[in-house]
């Protein structure tokens, strides 16, 4: 009776040892495996919540950031724009009653970000006029630039009060990138 209960305990024994060895080991790994994706996809599914949330402000930092870019392409604008920049300066011109004499394209000068489009110009008018001109010239939206400026000074006569001749070149800039 003893060697029989010996027997069965061993037979038990055997059983449980066989069952969970064999049974509930790849069960088991099966469910360590399964967890452990359930862990990464809840991680992902995290991440994405949070990134989720940021999205409205991202989308308002982009819209400002587009119209920043706007803004500083209209200074900085990426075409020369010639026509524009021609209607700027004959309309400014005109209303200092300024007379353009010489409005000559010179070569393109290259620069590290951007490119200098110069002319040189050669204008007729009144002192404060030409003066008043070159300020609006430098308020304008496109980045403007006067430079190499000199001024000579007509004789007056009774057809023509003093008047001053001046000659500079105009630049204008554009973007390389």
């Amino acid at each position: 009776m003893q060697q029989n209960l010996v027997l069965f305990i061993m037979l038990a024994a055997a059983f449980v040892f066989v069952y969970f060895k064999l049974l509930m080991g790849p069960i088991q790994i099966k469910n360590n495996d399964a967890l452990t994706k359930l862990q990464q996809v809840e991680n992902r599914l995290n991440e994405m919540k949070r990134r989720a949330v940021e999205l409205p402000k991202l989308q308002a930092e982009m819209k400002l950031l587009q119209m920043e870019v706007a803004e500083l392409e209209k200074k900085l604008p990426r075409e020369k724009e010639l026509p524009g920049l021609l209607r700027t300066f004959t309309k400014t011109a005109q209303r200092y009653s300024l007379r353009i004499s010489n409005f000559n394209p010179m070569p393109v000068v290259s620069q590290a970000n951007y490119n200098e489009v110069p002319f040189q110009v050669t204008l007729q008018g009144t002192y404060h006029s030409l003066a008043f001109f070159l300020s609006e010239l430098g308020q304008q939206p496109r980045v403007l630039n006067a430079k190499n400026i000199v001024f000579s000074i007509n004789p007056a006569s009774k057809d023509n009060p003093s008047t001053v001749n001046v000659s500079f070149i105009l630049v204008a800039f554009t973007f390389k990138g």
